[in-house]
């Protein structure tokens, strides 16, 4: 079992969502055994922002999709897409 990095594009249902406040919370939404590598909050589309994150964690089964269960439950989130993964 080796380690994985994870980036995920997070948009919410509406503008007035607070992007800066949901970067700041990820750290407490992660999983046992990942770690947050970096968040940056992005324009997207007609002042639409989202979230980008990349989540360090153990390549083990189920983690991964526990992590997109949990961002996709926050309230105001309209979707989340695992962008990209790499073995570290």
């Amino acid at each position: 079992m080796g380690k994985v990095a994870a980036t995920f594009t997070i948009l919410p249902e509406e503008t007035s969502f607070d992007m800066e406040g949901l970067k700041n919370r990820i750290p407490s939404l992660l999983p046992e055994g990942a770690q947050p590598f970096k968040a940056e909050v992005k324009p997207f589309a007609f002042g639409l922002k989202m979230l980008e994150i990349v989540v360090v964690m153990d390549d083990a089964n189920n983690v991964m999709e526990a992590l997109e269960d949990k961002l996709r439950s926050i309230e105001g989130i309209q979707s989340v897409e695992n962008t990209g993964l790499t073995l570290i």
